[in-house]
């Protein structure tokens, strides 16, 4: 809830305060940085996670393994802060203070163990940092960024908060592990599976992060703004459709670790049901809703934002069923191999496409690159799963979600055509909506909203 209401909170103020230049540029300053933390953390967030699910009824085992990884953690991270200021700091004419503030996220990733936490599925206490870092860094937004001259004091806000999160999440490590014994080999067994597993977030984050790069690259920074903003409001739209990767991606590896293959079907397949009864309404609706929430959201000048909205709209329900293939499965029962060949071809998809789009249509060519980088992913994936789960099947068991989601799109849009666009309006818009699409799939006889209803009333 506040990754979704925050950003909705701060995002409409600092669009204004800082304007579309400062926008684009700390957008890809964060880019920058973004590669440098990836690199530092070489796949050991997804890895870690993983591993102590293996093992997280063992204290002295997850002790070690977290010991092991925290080891390599802190040599690859400074190794990767050595680079940055070699590499960008020293080398940035003209922003070498916002690149250096920026360095803080760098900083806060070597004491980032929520992944540990999400291995033993107590996602309580990341819940909890969550909430205090999010607060703290909202309240300094307004407190402090005032002004367009303000840039320096926004690039801030975000990573020493969330430094400042991650460090009050060591207070809580003495309950789970104890000292323990890390001889050499123990560290080293972890870099060759880490680096394998580091190798698909590679290609994702890359081609995340690379939008903007490449937008910068080929245009300016007023167009990394539009695609920055737009992309955000469909990426808070779509946190709420992933959500429950990281919850199954423990479970789905205990259970795998554990020889139970029935229930990871089960899982999934449950999964793919969520998925398409959340993402399909949100993609339809913010495709609906766009024309009537930017000029009120972002202020004047931001209005490029609104196709760009409505072409990424669709990542919403590709992501959501990669999310499921991918982080759900492929990941927790070691298919790497497979994991990495999808994500590799929606990067070269991405950049092919890039390459040629950015130049022409600017942020709205990146939109189109990125749909379609999606699509890849999700394709590929369903093809290396065939055998397990027939995408036939799993589409057509969205097949009420997608008509309710579609008319309700239809209903909204119609409706927006009459409506001014003013925050009642879009809040209107949204909740006619929302009980629309609630109605036809009641209507539609949709078992799952049925079931999940009476369990949440029981429960």
């Amino acid at each position: 809830m506040l990754i979704l209401f925050v950003p909705l909170i701060t995002t409409p103020y600092v669009s204004r305060v800082l304007q579309e230049t400062n926008i684009g540029q700390f957008n890809f300053f964060q880019s920058i940085v973004s590669y440098f933390v990836l690199f530092g953390c070489i796949g050991l967030n997804l890895y870690g996670q993983r591993e102590v699910a293996f093992c997280k009824d063992s204290v002295k085992k997850r002790s070690r393994v977290f010991w092991e990884l925290t080891i390599i953690r802190f040599t690859t991270l400074t190794i990767s802060v050595i680079a940055y200021f070699l590499l960008i700091v020293n080398n940035s004419k003209g922003f070498s203070l916002y690149y250096t503030l920026f360095s803080i996220e760098i900083f806060a990733s070597f004491f980032d163990v929520s992944w540990f936490f999400q291995g033993l599925e107590n996602f309580r206490l990341q819940t909890i940092r969550n909430v205090f870092v999010k607060i703290i860094g909202t309240v300094a937004i307004f407190l402090f960024v005032k002004t367009k001259n303000d840039l320096g004091i926004y690039i801030v806000c975000y990573p020493l908060t969330t430094l400042i999160g991650n460090l009050s999440m060591w207070i809580c490590l003495p309950k789970y592990i104890k000292r323990v014994k890390t001889p050499l080999f123990g560290i080293t067994k972890h870099i060759v599976p880490a680096l394998i597993m580091f190798v698909p977030q590679i290609a994702t984050s890359v081609y995340a992060y690379l939008d903007k790069t490449m937008i910068r690259l080929f245009s300016d920074y007023e167009q990394v703004a539009f695609y920055s903003q737009s992309e955000k409001i469909v990426k808070i739209v779509l946190t709420v459709v992933t959500s429950l990767g990281i919850v199954m991606l423990s479970r789905i590896a205990n259970s795998f670790s554990s020889g139970d293959q029935a229930s990871i079907v089960q899982y999934i397949k449950k999964s793919f049901k969520f998925v398409f009864i959340i993402a399909y309404p949100c993609t339809f609706g913010l495709m609906a809703i766009s024309g009537d929430m930017v000029p009120w959201f972002f202020g004047e000048g931001y209005e490029p934002v609104i196709p760009c909205m409505q072409i990424l709209a669709p990542i919403i329900l590709f992501i959501g069923v990669s999310n499921v293939i991918g982080t759900q499965y492929l990941l927790p029962t070691n298919r790497m191999k497979q994991y990495t060949i999808s994500v590799c071809c929606g990067l070269i998809v991405n950049v092919m496409l890039n390459s040629v789009l950015i130049m022409r249509w600017g942020a709205m060519g990146a939109a189109v690159a990125t749909v379609f980088a999606e699509l890849a992913v999700t394709t590929v994936q369903f093809i290396f799963v065939r055998k397990e789960f027939n995408a036939i099947e799993m589409i057509k068991n969205g097949k009420k979600s997608f008509v309710a989601g579609a008319v309700m799109g239809i209903a909204i849009y119609a409706l927006s055509l009459y409506l001014p666009p003013t925050v009642i309006s879009t809040l209107i818009e949204i909740a006619l909506g929302g009980i629309l699409y609630v109605i036809l799939l009641f209507a539609l006889n949709e078992r799952f909203i049925f079931d999940s209803a009476k369990k949440f009333l029981k429960g």
